[in-house]
């Protein structure tokens, strides 16, 4: 529909499914605490970078941090309790850093097909090929996959030449925060400068997120009606 309403301003396409990467970190073979942890930075790609790196086991825990979890007393200099967290809260958070630590890292396996992921930059079909050869050492995002071949036939059927469809499992993850699976673009080649013309996607989690308890299936999108005159007017000169 999309395509349609912008035919004539000489756009190109950029898809993803960040559906794809999430099956990806609920397939890890790590702590259920690691794998939210993850979730809630899924959005935030340095963040999310971080994450992996500290819980492969790239690179050290921070000194503070790992004097707190040596002390046998964590409390005995720990000032005046201030601030609105409990002192139960703080514990807590203790013994969860505490356990985190124990845990083993995530295998470099794991971590080479999550990052090998996160590159796929290719056309549709070709993006597909390469994650099903992922998805041997990452066999979670196998019914993910799967979608995402079903979207393609669906794609063809009404006319849209796949072949062509630019595919980035990347894509939307530092601008979409509550999609949770396909997700477009539409961009001016000759203007880079610009932003995206058109996007949008699915978020069929977002009421749970919201505190609805269910998930209800969502797609939404948005046409910018400025850039699209700016570009007509170009076009007109």
């Amino acid at each position: 529909m999309f395509a349609e309403v912008l035919t004539g301003l000489n756009l190109c396409a950029s898809t993803g499914d960040i559906g794809i990467l999430m099956a990806a970190v609920l397939g890890l073979d790590t702590t259920d605490r690691r794998k939210t942890a993850l979730m809630r930075h899924i959005w935030r790609p340095h963040r999310f970078r971080a994450l992996l790196d500290r819980f492969a086991g790239r690179v050290p825990i921070p000194a503070s941090r790992a004097a707190l979890l040596a002390a046998d007393d964590p409390w005995a200099r720990a000032g005046p309790d201030i601030g609105r967290r409990t002192v139960a809260e703080i514990d807590r958070r203790i013994d969860a850093l505490r356990a985190d630590a124990a845990t083993k890292p995530i295998g470099e396996r794991d971590l080479s097909a999550v990052e090998t992921l996160l590159s796929v930059r290719e056309t549709a079909p070709c993006a597909l090929a390469r994650m099903r050869d992922i998805a041997i050492d990452l066999p979670a995002i196998t019914p993910a996959l799967d979608r995402l071949n079903a979207r393609l036939s669906a794609l063809s059927a009404r006319g849209v030449d796949v072949d062509q469809l630019g595919f980035e499992a990347s894509y939307g993850l530092s601008l979409m925060e509550y999609y949770d699976g396909f997700v477009f673009g539409f961009y001016a080649p000759t203007r880079p400068d610009l932003p995206p013309v058109a996007s949008g996607g699915r978020y069929d989690a977002l009421t749970r997120r919201l505190g609805q308890g269910t998930e209800i299936p969502a797609v939404g999108a948005v046409l910018r009606p400025g850039l699209m005159l700016t570009l007509e007017a170009t076009h007109d000169r």
